[in-house]
């Protein structure tokens, strides 16, 4: 198979327009989709609604521009393959009920008649509306195009031109050296290109730490008898409801918006919420028949505007994250995202992109604003004076601890969860001395409250980030979140950086891991080049089966995830540290510096500590103290301690004493 010049990620819309798009400009295309049709253009009606919609700011400008060129794009689309899009410029009502405040009147053009007048031209525009309609705003210069159609039409479109169109293929994930993508990891094998573009929708938080979740839209459609009176001839997009007829009869409804991560099928809650919106703006759908209800995923940002243009990497571009807008958007996207690429791969000195492409870039996730920092918290302690490394005076040279091949001075790792602030955290991992700090992907990549930031929070010049599964349940996802981790980690600065601290669990109430889902995810993490520090309950022969597939360390509880309990199963960590290949770190139920010290006196090689410092009244001297005990526990198992007798023995000795 010839490598191509560009290959995109993502067979929706989005991605099926800038492959058209490239290959009209001479490019060689491979579009690769796991399944084209659970693309987020199902979940759409197809609106070309930037004014009805209320959009502002850049993401008005980008929508009007694109709007502005459905009509040639299409036409040519259409030409190409001989079948319709379905674009209408039919304009857009919106009305609102008597209950309603209008919320459009700064989107009005012209002068803005009375409330009287503009209810009645709106039940001239469109008959059947419900009575209590009382206004509302008619925008003739917009319209729908029929997403399926275009969806299909693209792909027709995509196949005359000659780009190659792969489904059923999984990308599992993108092979980076220095700033490059070298290639993508798919469940059909490697495949490499000149350029690289993501445009996987709701899915690409799967490949890169991009902040694009799912967001589920329930939708359903009615069929409009063809004696109807008073028949749709717009588009009706209420407070609550849009509705889109088409021109056979057809009419969609849509659509829910709901955060309930990848959860499937339509609901009767759903279903209901469009039928009661329909039947309040226009009675006479009550008796329409249903023909079909259906979901899909948007992919939805935490600012609700799409990733467009350069990544962390030079042979990379972003198209996702377009939220509700993606079918509007699909004819600048792929002019904007096409003629950058195509910039890129001829090396041309005018490759910058689009200015307006800087309101969209990725930067905006991972770049330090006051927007970022909750308002409520809570002014820091004031840190005591101590030095910044507590392992600085007390590690001797050669005695380091080695985990696949980086040197650390520390021996204690630390958390970033359950800090009041930043600023705290900020100061007890300093105090600590500790040079390994865990991260939650799954928090830092969605945002999570009390994570926004986080990637900001900490010098990551000074400081090792170990990447953690946190939140898997199962070997799949925690691999899957073990690659955004790695990715995580190259966008802020640590290329080589190739740690994982490897969470499987699947118990709610105790934590406990799963050590069979935590065998499975290490031996294809190690497989995959990852340096594997996973996280498992003290078995002595778990820990032998992990060392024997290649982790890096072995990293047994000392009891429940912050639980404070302390060191409860020190017989098997004990058996661990004497059969062990690899450093072994006690991780998780340490609640004092002297279950610390005690837990690296069983001959430990580290600890990681997060709840007992954070969760402690003085995070700061906490740290310090833990830093101290950690160094304290493993200078007082290197130097070996007396042994337990049954019977006393005098401190002093007995020859040569003064007698009378």
């Amino acid at each position: 198979m010839a490598q191509a010049d560009v290959l995109i990620v993502g067979g929706g819309v989005i991605g099926l327009a800038i492959a058209v798009e490239l290959r009209q400009q001479g490019a060689t295309v491979t579009v690769l989709s796991k399944d084209f049709a659970a693309a987020a253009a199902h979940a759409a009606a197809g609106m070309l609604a930037p004014r009805a919609e209320k959009l502002a700011g850049p993401l008005l400008d980008l929508s009007q521009r694109s709007l502005a060129l459905y009509p040639e794009w299409t036409q040519k689309l259409e030409g190409l393959t001989g079948q319709s899009t379905g674009f209408w410029p039919c304009g857009i009502l919106v009305p609102y009920l008597a209950a309603e405040p209008s919320s459009h009147s700064k989107f009005a053009s012209g002068p803005i008649p009375s409330p009287c007048q503009i209810a009645q031209n709106l039940h001239h525009y469109q008959p059947g509306l419900s009575t209590n309609v009382t206004g509302g705003y008619f925008y003739p210069e917009e319209g729908q195009v029929d997403n399926r159609a275009l969806t299909h039409t693209l792909c027709s479109a995509a196949e005359a031109l000659g780009v190659e169109l792969q489904e059923g293929v999984t990308v599992e994930a993108f092979l980076q050296q220095q700033g490059r993508v070298t290639s993508v990891l798919t469940s059909a094998g490697e495949q490499q290109a000149r350029h690289y573009v993501l445009a996987a929708g709701a899915w690409s938080s799967d490949l890169l730490p991009v902040p694009v979740q799912p967001l589920k839209g329930q939708m359903l459609a009615v069929r409009q008898p063809d004696n109807a009176p008073n028949r749709l001839k717009h588009v009706l997009y209420g407070e609550r409801i849009y509705i889109v007829p088409r021109r056979d009869g057809r009419v969609v409804l849509g659509a829910t918006s709901e955060t309930v991560g990848w959860t499937p099928h339509n609901t009767p809650a759903g279903v209901a919420q469009l039928l009661n919106g329909a039947m309040e703006l226009y009675p006479a759908i009550r008796d329409f028949p249903i023909q079909e209800c259906w979901w899909g995923f948007r992919p939805a940002t935490p600012d609700e505007l799409p990733v467009l243009g350069p990544s962390h990497c030079d042979n990379l571009t972003l198209a996702t994250g377009h939220h509700r807008n993606g079918i509007l958007l699909a004819p600048i996207t792929a002019r904007l995202i096409g003629q950058f690429v195509k910039n890129k791969l001829q090396n041309s000195a005018s490759n910058a992109p689009d200015p307006l492409l800087a309101s969209f870039s990725w930067q905006r996730f991972h770049s330090p604003s006051t927007s970022a920092m909750p308002i409520q918290f809570a002014q820091a302690p004031t840190a005591p004076p101590v030095p910044s490394n507590p392992a600085a005076p007390l590690a001797d040279a050669g005695d380091e601890l080695v985990i696949a091949g980086r040197t650390f001075r520390s021996r204690l790792m630390t958390g970033t969860g359950k800090y009041s602030d930043f600023e705290t955290m900020r100061q007890a991992v300093a105090a600590s001395g500790s040079e390994i700090v865990t991260v939650a992907v799954r928090r830092v990549q969605t945002n999570a409250p009390g994570h926004e930031g986080l990637a900001e929070a900490l010098d990551w010049q000074k400081v090792w980030m170990l990447p953690n599964t946190a939140g898997c349940t199962n070997a799949e996802d925690a691999i899957r979140v073990a690659r955004l981790g790695r990715e995580m980690a190259k966008l802020l600065g640590q290329e080589d950086n190739n740690f994982v601290k490897l969470e499987v669990i699947p118990d709610s109430k105790y934590l406990l891991p799963d050590p069979i889902g935590t065998l499975e995810a290490a031996e294809q993490l190690v497989k995959e080049g990852f340096a594997v520090l996973p996280y498992v309950n003290a078995d002595p022969l778990l820990a032998k089966r992990l060392q024997e597939a290649g982790c890096a360390t072995v990293m047994p509880l000392g009891s429940p995830i912050g639980s404070g309990q302390g060191i409860r199963n020190a017989a098997n960590i004990q058996i661990i540290v004497e059969n062990a290949t690899v450093p072994i770190v006690v991780d998780a139920g340490i609640g004092t510096p002297s279950e610390a010290a005690a837990a690296m006196e069983l001959g430990a090689d580290a600890l990681l500590i997060n709840t007992a410092i954070a969760k402690a009244t003085n995070p700061v001297k906490m740290g310090y103290a833990m830093g101290l005990a950690a160094h304290a526990g493993h200078l007082a198992y290197q130097s070996g301690r007396i042994p337990v007798k049954a019977y006393a023995s005098a401190s002093s000795p007995l020859t040569g004493k003064i007698t009378d």
